[in-house]
């Protein structure tokens, strides 16, 4: 069997360059300017309310399906324990 050739997305695409080093003289070094640390912002606390504004009402429809299958699964296997010997 011979062998496959790479698709042409892989033939265009080849290697790339590595990306370009910067060195001291590309890019001067200044100084950072003296700032004072501020004060510590106080933790805001996660919102209940967020996780319980998303309609989930599907999940609700997807769990009663699945009820209502293994409920009519289970009658049908009882049903047949008795028919079948």
């Amino acid at each position: 069997m011979p062998k496959r050739r790479p698709s042409q997305s892989k033939r265009r695409r080849g290697r790339r360059p590595p990306p370009p080093v910067a060195t001291a003289q590309q890019q001067p070094v200044r100084p950072l300017p003296a700032v004072t640390p501020a004060a510590p912002a106080p933790a805001a606390e996660p919102s209940v309310t967020r996780f319980s504004t998303r309609d989930y009402s599907y999940v609700r429809r997807e769990i009663a399906r699945i009820a209502v299958l293994a409920t009519a699964i289970l009658i049908t296997i009882v049903v047949l324990s008795f028919f079948l010997p």
